[in-house]
């Protein structure tokens, strides 16, 4: 299993901010992944997408629901298909001008996945930590 947990200061309010973590078209100023939403309407409870990434010829395709919905608050979010069983949560609080952005997660490789777990798994822990950095700037510089 890999976890990972990181936070950042974002100096704009939780509202905006989550709005970064919900919206596909602002989700890929930050996020190396791709989004295609499976779930009719805007985003809430129970919204699901199919979600992609990969590291050079290893890609993978999963299936992504949002198991907790609170704008401005929190998002929950967990795997229901795919090669990674992904769980993870976003917590914004406000923090002065500004919000305190959270996350935490984990990831179980399962099937042949596992054997490139100990080649990418290190890779996905650090680019998820690095990419509330890149949040940061994206939410920061609109």
């Amino acid at each position: 299993m890999i976890s990972y947990q990181s936070q950042v200061k974002v100096d704009r309010s939780p509202e905006t901010v989550f709005r970064y973590l919900i919206e596909p078209d602002k989700q890929a100023q930050w996020a190396d992944l791709t989004m295609r939403p499976l779930s009719d309407g805007p985003p809430a409870q129970g919204y699901r997408m199919e979600i992609s990434f990969g590291f050079g010829p290893i890609k993978a395709r999963m299936g992504v629901e949002y198991r907790a919905f609170e704008p401005g608050r929190r998002l929950q979010f967990g795997t229901f298909s795919g090669p990674i069983r992904w769980e993870g949560e976003y917590r914004l609080e406000p923090d002065g001008e500004g919000t305190r952005l959270s996350q935490r997660g984990s990831l179980v490789f399962t099937g042949l996945w596992r054997l490139v777990e100990p080649l990418v798994g290190s890779e996905i822990k650090n680019g998820e930590i690095k990419e509330l950095d890149k949040l940061k700037a994206a939410a920061e510089a609109a």
